[in-house]
């Protein structure tokens, strides 16, 4: 990127936070009007895909100590189908629960990915715009 680089550290810190700030807001909606099943949805949604991005960030600093590619590999792939696992149960609890919004639930699981992908765009462009402006 434009001369400076994006610390994974600093990408989850502001991903968790935004994240757990749509949660908490969800959790005010969901006291509000517990019978709504498009709050509990998104709301059980939205902590899974909290839970992901920890598991997630867990999974990387593990993987970065490790050395030996061989041993890198089969790592990776229990941690992503372990995450899977998780994406599916919720989805499939949501089927199966009908007080909860199955649409709600798949909606919910996104917010953590599209929260860090448009933190991460705006500090793209953040860098762009100060860099053009600092080589006029």
């Amino acid at each position: 990127m434009l001369g400076t680089e994006i610390r994974v550290e600093d990408q989850y810190m502001r991903t968790v936070r935004s994240t757990a700030l749509v949660v908490i807001a969800v959790a005010i909606m969901l006291i509000m009007d517990f019978q709504n099943p498009v709050y509990r949805g998104l709301f059980i949604g939205s902590l899974v895909s909290l839970q992901n991005v920890v598991i997630l960030s867990r999974n990387i600093k593990k993987i970065a100590q490790i050395t030996d590619t061989r041993q890198a590999i089969p790592y990776v792939n229990r941690g992503f189908f372990f995450r899977l696992i998780i994406i599916m149960a919720t989805l499939w609890l949501s089927i199966r629960i009908p007080s909860i919004s199955v649409h709600a639930a798949a909606v919910g699981l996104f917010v953590a990915p599209a929260l860090s992908i448009t933190d991460l765009l705006i500090r793209v462009i953040k860098e762009r715009v100060l860099h053009q402006s600092l080589s006029r």
